[in-house]
């Protein structure tokens, strides 16, 4: 998926849990990637850095957290996790 410059990779067990969300939720998920990707560099009070993990962010989705790496120098958004709040960063 490209939106705009950036080139967006959801890895596969991602994929696998946004397949099985609530279409509500998943459209919701989906449009905040979107809005990350577009312009990763615009004030996003849901999005932070992951400590551990080098160009590692996490966006919040309401209770659920996608977390990505973002490549800037290949503008390539990978997003290697999407799970509720109390999964994540496990």
């Amino acid at each position: 998926m490209r939106i705009s410059s950036m080139e967006v990779e959801i890895g596969r067990e991602a994929r696998k849990v946004l397949r099985r969300l609530q279409p509500a939720r998943a459209q919701d998920i989906r449009e905040a990637i979107e809005r990350v990707a577009a312009d990763p560099n615009a004030p996003n009070n849901n999005v932070r850095t992951l400590s551990g993990v080098p160009d590692g962010f996490r966006v919040r989705v309401g209770d659920w957290r996608v977390s990505y790496i973002l490549d800037r120098p290949t503008n390539r958004m990978t997003i290697f996790e999407i799970a509720p709040r109390g999964g994540a960063y496990r």
